[in-house]
């Protein structure tokens, strides 16, 4: 499932006879551009057909299947646990305060909570989830962990998660030993949006086993505050920093925004863009046609649509927030490139976009550019890129190693103005002129005094020792005598008696 504007894959169970149909799984939009793997293990005792239906979304989404097995038995054990056939060996804590319960469907409160589960996205799917009560106290907690892992298994701990509410309280991600040392590895806190939100934290290293622990701990009273987790993975692929993605295996925590808001979806790709003459050759992080980055297709849609693609949320700090990219603006036709800042707030009042904190429109040149925003906000918050189409095709927009630290951007070292500079020259400009001057009117002065008494008509040998007798000293003092003047005292005049002919 790839493109720009995808569909709908769904797999119905229908039973022999009544022909009613069951969804048991389903995706929407664009997935990756690669084969993924789907299995559903079904346990119904009636006779019963799979029906396989596709929904076109667009004139750029393509969809395709292959390789349909059936087994008997449950499905094959994999690294991923998506809760459908139980807990995969997950155990509830004893010494918490609550236990994570194990849901399918809409939560039962109101307006908190996922609507479905994110392995299968229908009602049927299951997940594991953590209601919130007006008789909540605060700090109160619900912990599950995983079965023991070898200490030489996997690299990076992936899950999807759900928070939604005006009383979320946090989500806690934990790598514990074998002897019980523990070191949190993830943290969220505070409603997240009605949204699925992927996160992955690295593993650190180990000697021991260890086991993953998933924490979620109350606000306080509230009815609308629900946790959810689901889908949990270890990988040995290597997880980016929290804040940063290269996008070399996934989106990372960013998500296509969907729905009715905007017409197109940002599309994961590598090497040259599929449209001539626009788009980027090779990522920016790798410099080559195998790495990856995201972009929008310009080819599909019309002049003025839009593509959201949405953060995670991140919490005020007193320091600030820089978000740093590299961005990919070629073509004859590039349309406008913009950042957002939004919150819940603003959000919850219909915009979905927030504050403008930068833009860019057209053609840039087929390189990467690097961009940084400083932004400073009282509270929690998640930055909006969103592309504008252009009034044709070709004019694709791509983005690359986005990084989001709490800090100030840093700004390049103050350079000395140019105008001290050529203030410094000029003064001494003028101090060595008019030394000069002074060194020039003293030398003339003292020739004037000696031309003064000087006779009338002189010979040849007056006339060279004169010259030479600048200071008023006889031609004999100046070549033989003990009274030479010391200023001519210096290395490269020898007033030795044997290099008076030299001088």
């Amino acid at each position: 499932m790839f493109g720009p504007t995808v569909g709908d894959l769904k797999i119905f169970l229908q039973t022999a006879g009544t022909l009613e149909k069951e969804l048991i799984w389903q995706k929407s939009g664009t997935q990756e551009d690669e084969w993924l793997l789907c299995q559903s293990h079904v346990t119904l005792q009636s006779p019963h057909q799979v029906i396989l239906e596709a929904t076109v979304g667009g004139q750029a989404g393509d969809i395709a299947l292959d390789d349909i097995t059936f087994v008997e038995g449950p499905c094959p054990a994999s690294d991923l646990c998506d809760f459908e056939d139980g807990s995969c060996n997950w155990q509830q804590d004893t010494t918490d305060d609550f236990d994570w319960i194990r849901q399918s469907g809409h939560t039962p409160n109101p307006n908190t909570g996922p609507e479905s589960d994110h392995s299968t996205n229908t009602a049927a799917g299951h997940y594991f989830y953590l209601p919130s009560s007006a008789d909540d106290r605060a700090g109160q907690k619900a912990s599950m962990f995983s079965p023991l892992y070898p200490a030489e298994k996997a690299s990076c701990v992936q899950l999807w998660y759900h928070m939604n509410g005006r009383g979320v309280g946090t989500l806690n991600v934990y790598q514990q030993s074998e002897d019980q040392k523990t070191v949190v590895i993830f943290s969220q806190t505070g409603d997240q949006g009605h949204l699925w939100r992927f996160a992955q934290a690295s593993l650190l290293p180990r000697v021991q086993p260890y086991r993953v622990v998933v924490e979620g701990v109350k606000a306080g009273p509230a009815t609308e505050g629900g946790v959810a987790f689901d889908d949990v993975r270890l990988t040995d692929a290597v997880c980016p920093p929290h804040g940063f993605c290269d996008f070399e295996s996934s989106f990372c925590g960013w998500t296509n925004l969907g729905g009715d808001v905007d017409q197109g979806d940002w599309l994961r790709g590598a090497g040259a863009s599929p449209n001539p003459h626009t788009g980027p050759t090779v990522d920016h992080t790798t410099n080559s046609v195998h790495g990856h980055y995201v972009y929008v297709d310009s080819s599909v849609g019309e002049w003025g649509d839009m593509s959201f693609l949405i953060s995670d949320v991140f919490q005020p700090s007193t320091r600030g927030h820089c978000l740093t990219f590299w961005y990919h603006m070629y073509g004859s036709s590039v349309g406008t490139l913009r950042v957002y800042l939004n919150d819940r707030k603003m959000n919850a009042g219909g915009n979905e976009e927030g504050l403008l904190k930068w833009i860019e429109t057209g053609n840039k040149g087929d390189e990467w550019q690097q961009a940084n925003v400083s932004v400073q906000h009282q509270d929690a918050f998640w930055f909006v890129f969103v592309y504008q189409r252009g009034k044709t095709a070709g004019g694709d927009v791509a983005l690359d190693d986005i990084s989001i630290i709490p800090r100030e951007c840093y700004t390049e070292p103050p350079v000395q103005s140019s105008d001290k500079n050529l203030s410094l020259t000029v003064g001494l400009t003028v101090g060595l002129t008019l030394l000069a001057g002074v060194l020039i009117a003293a030398g003339l002065y003292f020739l004037n005094r000696n031309l003064k008494i000087m006779p009338t008509v002189l010979t040849n040998e007056e006339t060279v020792s004169t010259v030479f007798d600048i200071c008023g000293s006889s031609t004999a003092d100046t070549l033989h005598g003990p009274g030479v003047d010391s200023s001519f005292d210096n290395v490269l005049y020898d007033l030795s008696p044997t290099s008076n002919s030299e001088v």
